[in-house]
């Protein structure tokens, strides 16, 4: 009779193995109830080290609370069978250690980097993904490989048996490589005196089976319990436990309740399924030499149990035929009792989901000594879940923790090495000075302080010159003086610039390290994060990997380790390295040293396996999720790696099933997924499709209208007290501070949109520029005014010889503060130089019948209301006076110029101009009549200038200025009645189009995409 035992999904694995072993049901002679020192004398072997802690305390509970001397808890591999390790029988194998998997990372990187710049040499340029990110994930892939050939026994000689003719281009140049990859790897392996993780463990496990063979019966009680053996030497370790006099081996949920011929098909080389949750128990089975009626239950399933079902819903496609007497095998009062505490959430999108699940969760606490867990391969739902916990004040205990590159130490540390790759970039650089960690030696309300004026100096609009260099012209250049009444910046005082200058000056020694290899090119590894950890130490605190925060420790661990392994890695720019830095981090995980509540808990799906709790919420049920995406080989095709006999992709599906099938047994069961995801519809998981389809329809329907209360729940939480929609704005402040001085260009949009004058000048609120802001047609038209102002100050009455020589001059000096956008620049000058030719002949022709131009004056007019007066202000781009003493106003435009029509309506500004200039309220204009006024476009395009009329053919320049300043006194004077208030979007030209006051004004709310109005 064998030894070999399984314990069904529904029965508590770890609790039921305890009360087997301490009665005796497991080793013969052995029953250790009773006996405080017998449990001494056994072994027993575990998946992981978590499933030992948990079963000391299950064997604690089975002895009734007592002292007990716990048996020897060995665990066959930490949270993945593949890192088995078998640390108290070191002493059994001497050297070669295994090489640390940091070193095996940069080294594998190195040797991907020379394949793929030999590649980009060549004709394979396009078939290998380039960029550091890329390089780490196929070195990745490259050791996952090596392991899963030392892991199968298979030869690297076999890749010489296979027939690159017979298999895709890409892939006959990934076996050329691995084949000089394994070799250089080795040697280099060699010469450390060092293996592969993976042979290391391999032959750790070899030489704990051959120790036990050796024993016998003197090794005592041997158990082996809860794995599946998917590893070949954990299947070899399980034989040999198995043929001890005193060994057993405790199998987890193998289905007692399939058709033997369907189970026999699992494993048969013509219709093997991968995918099956039973697959690998199967061959395990045939490892060990048992057929299935050879395993002996040690439990019953639960009442609740729902073994059949699964099994059932669960099973290969090949026996599918079955379901049709589904209702003899599985009458429907057996699946109606299977289904009875199951409930279903098909949650709206991932944030209801993680909601519902965080009520289900925090229902369970209310339930006296209920265990809850939540079950799922999504890491972003698990933190959702506990984000939602944390409202109720709960914490929560998440066994995969949180990956490093995702926490706030690491967020500091990639932003250090982009903040410097880019030169000092205002948007990488604004965000790492808001970091929590930085502190450059200030204290934290003067750091927040400094950051906000230099943000306002420096980093708000276009960029300063690159680097810490040009961030310190930047500060030292700014005068808060020069700077328009209106810009924000002007609330910086000398006070303020003077932090900003400190906190520069202290800026650019922190990031020396760095800094000095940004224009290196290439450099080794090694110096690149010997650079980064200095550079990160001037900016924080020195590095210590036994920090208090356990974020800041394992940052500072994987630097170190990074450090080390480095001289193996490839050289790199530091644009290159910036890039990789997430890469390098990303194997690391950050677990929290204090604990959330005990009684629930969030749990990978392996963790799962063999803790019992009353309610299991599997969540994240959508493809892709649960079973994950199958990974591709980017190594070897598939055909290739049937050939060489390692496992398919499916093997993963066939994992999560079995999963799935183990959490099902649970007492309560809730199954959740977001029928949205990222906004486009999701699919729901297999298993559930499947179980579904078992069910039937009226029990699956029983269960989604269970589930439907908690989304319900979820859905009505935030909902507050119906808010009624927001009406149009119209404030009405107190004549006194209504507005006494408006530009012209701003009576347009006094017409347009109230709202915004009385933002501006009421609320005295300016919009801030965006940081980095990419120069555009602001920009560049200020540009081409300088350049044409300027030209035409210097050349009032005539122009000079070399006109166009001379303008293409001024041109440069003002496009100067441009050029470090040097896309733009480009694109703006050849623009220019387009416009500067038209601009010369525009002049000449126009010069012969001018007596002087005046270029860039200001101005204003006075206009008198019933309780104050009113100050019209403006700025002319140019005003002609002709040789007949009348003028001519110009406008220039490096866009669409409005058409006369407009200007007679709601964009009144050369109008407005001339009924200024008629009244001498021009510098250097003498009042006189106007006898046109006209836009000229300079957009330096295929036509690269035209004149655009700005007076109405049935009017005149003088009657279009009368009526535009009647009009306006007409809107002052409205103005002036506290009743009238400033209405927000009163005649807006576009629709969709928003200005920078608008949110304020809540216009989305109640305009609705601002639907109303437009030309």
């Amino acid at each position: 009779m064998s030894r070999v035992f399984t314990i069904p999904s529904s029965a508590p694995f770890l609790k039921t193995l305890a009360h087997a072993m301490l009665d005796g049901h497991l080793v013969p002679g052995f029953a250790p109830r009773g006996d405080p020192l017998a449990l001494a004398s056994a072994t027993i072997y575990l998946p992981t080290r978590r499933a030992g802690r948990l079963f000391a305390d299950a064997m604690l509970e089975a002895v009734g609370g007592e002292a007990v001397l716990l048996p020897r808890i060995v665990p066959l591999g930490d949270v993945d069978e593949d890192a088995l390790a078998f640390s108290e029988e070191a002493a059994l194998l001497a050297p070669p250690q295994a090489v640390a998997g940091v070193h095996r990372r940069i080294a594998l990187a190195g040797l991907v980097a020379r394949w793929r710049d030999a590649l980009a040499e060549g004709e394979g340029q396009a078939m290998v993904a380039a960029g550091p990110a890329a390089t780490m994930a196929l070195a990745d892939e490259l050791g996952r490989l090596f392991d899963q050939m030392t892991t199968a026994g298979i030869a690297w000689s076999r890749l010489d048996d296979l027939v690159p003719e017979e298999h895709d281009a890409y892939f006959e140049i990934s076996l050329q490589f691995l084949r000089i990859a394994r070799q250089a790897w080795g040697a280099h392996l060699e010469e450390m005196g060092l293996v592969d993780p993976a042979e290391r463990r391999d032959a750790l496990v070899g030489a704990e089976e051959r120790r036990l063979a050796a024993l016998g019966a003197g090794a005592g009680p041997v158990i082996a319990a809860g794995s599946t053996g998917s590893l070949p030497t954990t299947a070899r370790l399980l034989k040999a436990i198995a043929s001890l006099p005193q060994g057993a081996v405790v199998l987890p949920g193998l289905d007692l309740h399939m058709e033997e011929t369907a189970f026999q098909l699992l494993t048969a080389e013509a219709t093997s399924a991968p995918d099956h949750p039973q697959f690998g128990l199967a061959k395990l089975l045939g490892t060990l030499g048992l057929e299935r009626r050879d395993v002996t239950a040690l439990a019953t399933p639960a009442p609740w149990g729902r073994e059949a079902l699964l099994s059932e819903a669960l099973r290969q496609s090949e026996t599918a035929e079955q379901w049709a007497s589904l209702s003899e095998r599985l009458p429907d009062a057996k699946r109606a009792q299977a289904l009875a505490e199951v409930r279903v959430v098909k949650a709206l999108d991932p944030r209801e989901e993680a909601l519902a699940v965080a009520l289900e969760l925090r229902d369970a606490l209310t339930k006296p000594d209920m265990r809850a867990a939540l079950v799922t391969h999504d890491r972003d739902l698990a933190r959702r879940v506990a984000a939602e916990l944390e409202r109720f004040g709960i914490a929560i205990d998440d066994s995969a923790g949180v990956p490093l590159a995702e926490t706030q130490p690491a967020r500091l540390a990639r932003l250090v090495a982009k903040t410097v790759a880019e030169g000092c970039a205002p948007v990488p650089l604004f965000a790492l000075l808001s970091q929590p960690g930085l502190s450059l030696d200030l204290a934290p309300e003067i750091l927040a302080e400094a950051v906000a004026a230099l943000e306002l100096i420096a980093l708000r609009g276009p960029r300063p010159r690159s680097g810490a260099a040009g961030l310190a012209a930047a500060v030292a250049a700014f005068d808060a003086a020069k700077v328009h009444e209106r810009d924000p910046r002007r609330r910086v005082g000398e006070d303020r610039q003077a932090l900003a200058a400190d906190l520069v000056a202290r800026l650019v020694p922190a990031l020396e390290p760095l800094s000095a290899l940004a224009e290196a090119g290439k450099v080794p590894l090694a110096d690149l994060v010997a650079a980064h950890i200095a550079t990160i130490e001037s900016l924080t605190a020195p590095l210590d990997p036994d920090a208090n925060d356990p974020a800041w420790a394992s940052l500072a661990e994987a630097l170190i380790d990074i450090r080390d392994g480095a001289p193996a890695g490839p050289a790199m720019t530091l644009a290159a390295y910036a890039d990789a830095i997430s890469a390098l981090l990303a194997d690391r995980v950050v677990r929290p040293r204090q604990r959330g509540e005990e009684r629930i808990r969030i749990l990978g799906p392996l963790e799962a396996r063999l803790v019992a709790v009353d309610r299991v919420v599997l969540g994240g049920l959508v493809e892709g999720s649960w079973p994950p995406e199958t990974r591709t080989d980017p190594w070897l095709s598939r055909p290739m790696r049937a050939e060489l006999g390692l496992d398919q992709p499916e093997r993963r599906i066939g994992l999560a099933a079995h999963d799935f099938a183990q959490a099902f047994g649970a007492r309560e069961v809730v199954l959740t997924y977001p029928d949205k995801v990222g906004g486009t519809q999701s699919v729901p998981s297999r298993f559930l499709q499947r179980l579904s389809t078992v069910a039937g329809e009226d029990l699956w329907q029983a269960a989604i209208a269970r589930g439907e209360a908690w989304r319900q729940a979820a859905a009505r939480l935030d909902d507050g007290p119906r808010v009624p929609r927001a009406a149009q704005p119209a404030p009405k402040p107190p004549r006194e501070l209504r507005p006494k001085k408006l530009s012209v260009t701003e009576v347009e949009t006094f017409l347009r949109d109230p709202y915004s004058i009385f933002a501006r000048h009421v609320l005295a609120l300016q919009p801030l520029e965006a940081l980095d802001a990419a120069p555009g047609g602001a920009e560049r038209g200020s540009a081409l005014h300088d350049a044409l102002g300027a030209f035409a100050k210097d050349y009032p009455e005539d122009l000079p010889p070399d006109a166009h020589a001379q303008l293409l001059a001024y041109g440069r000096r003002a496009f100067e503060k441009l050029e470090v956008f040097p896309a733009e620049h480009a694109i703006w000058w050849a623009r220019f130089e387009r416009v500067a030719a038209f601009v010369v002949e525009f002049e000449r022709e126009r010069r012969a019948s001018l007596k002087r131009v005046v270029a860039e004056t200001g101005g204003g007019l006075p206009i008198r209301l019933l309780h104050s007066d009113f100050q019209l202000t403006g700025r002319a781009d140019r005003i002609e006076i002709r040789t007949d003493g009348e003028l001519n106003i110009l406008d220039y435009k490096t866009g669409t110029a409005p058409s006369a029509k407009q200007g007679a309506t709601f964009s009144p500004q050369l109008p407005l101009e001339a009924a200024m200039a008629v009244r001498g309220g021009f510098r250097d204009v003498p009042a006189a009549n106007v006898a046109n006024f006209l836009y000229v476009e300079l957009k330096g395009g295929a036509v690269a200038g035209r004149e655009k009329p700005g007076v109405d053919e049935k009017s005149s320049a003088m009657a279009m200025a009368e009526d535009a300043l009647e009009r306006l006194r007409e809107l002052l004077l409205a103005f002036e009645n506290e009743e009238q208030g400033y209405r927000a979007l009163a005649a807006p030209q576009w629709r969709g189009r928003f200005g920078p006051y608008d949110h304020l004004a809540r216009v989305r709310e109640w305009a609705l995409g601002a639907e109303e109005g437009g030309e």
